[in-house]
This record gives structure tokens, sequence and C-alpha cells, in this order.
């Protein structure tokens, strides 16, 4: 079974982001909860930071299926952590489609 620990939860608002993080014995999985959105994409950013540096060998994974919401600056973010190979879970249309199109941006810039 895997290893949760929580890194941040902001206030409870309609705006929050919850952050939590799951250990299992081959992967690191980055779960995002709520608004990606200017003032947590810093703190999401942060705990981001936080676990690719002590992933060693294991694999990342990040988990969107509890995001409601994404501006410019998270979406900024979620391209800068799929930049590493991550692989990623999201779920409902907006944010599913969001993904695919930070996808798509990433494998234009790499021709």
């Amino acid at each position: 079974m895997g290893h949760y620990s929580a890194l941040r939860i902001t206030i409870r608002s309609p705006s929050m982001l919850k952050v939590t993080t799951r250990e299992a014995q081959s992967s690191l999985t980055f779960i995002l909860e709520g608004r990606l959105c200017r003032p947590w994409t810093v703190e999401a950013e942060r705990g981001w930071t936080k676990l690719v540096s002590s992933a060693g060998n294991k694999k990342l994974l990040l988990d969107l299926a509890g995001v409601t919401f994404v501006d410019g600056d998270g979406e900024a973010l979620l391209a800068s952590m799929m930049e590493t190979g991550t692989k990623v879970r999201a779920r409902g249309v907006q944010v599913s489609h969001l993904v695919t199109q930070v996808q798509k941006r990433m494998q234009r810039k790499s021709r």
C-alpha cells in the first residue's frame, strides 16, 4: 500500500489548492486538487521541486484528476512538470484538453 503525505493544504475557500504526494515502491505521485492558479502555483511548484529532488530512480506521476481550474500560471507550471517526462492523469473535459494542448506544444517545440 502507498504512503500519503500532505505537502500543503491552503486556506479552505473556493480558490484553494490541495497538494498531496503518494509514494509507492517504484513511483512517486504528485496529486493536485482544486484550482491551479496564482497564488497557489508557487506552493505547487515548491512541492514539485521537493518531490523531484527526492525521486531518485522512481517514476514521477502527476495526478490532475481533482483539478477544477487552471490559469496561465498553472498552465506554465504544468508544462514545466511535463517536460520531465512525467506521466499525467487528468479527468474532465477542460483539464484533459489542456493537458493535450500542452503536450502538443511540447512536441512542436522538440521538432
